[in-house]
């Protein structure tokens, strides 16, 4: 498995890309890192969750789920 750093690196990329098409009004949701985080959904959300703690990324509800962005 990849080092924490390495996987938040990759997280930040994509959290980003998105957010400079939008603007941050759209996010991604916690599924777009499945593929290379390779972790049970609890691990996962988790992993995202305590980035969010730590204001590397931000989360917020959407009509039908939680999503991502970068921190305004």
């Amino acid at each position: 498995m990849e080092n924490q750093e390495e996987l938040e690196a990759k997280i930040l990329e994509i959290v980003r890309e998105q957010f400079k098409k939008d603007g941050g009004a759209n996010g991604v949701n916690f599924g777009s890192f499945d593929h290379f985080l390779n972790m049970s959904l609890e691990d996962r959300n988790d992993f995202l969750l305590r980035m969010a703690k730590e204001k590397k990324i931000a989360v917020f509800n959407s009509l039908n789920s939680r999503r991502i962005t970068m921190p305004k």
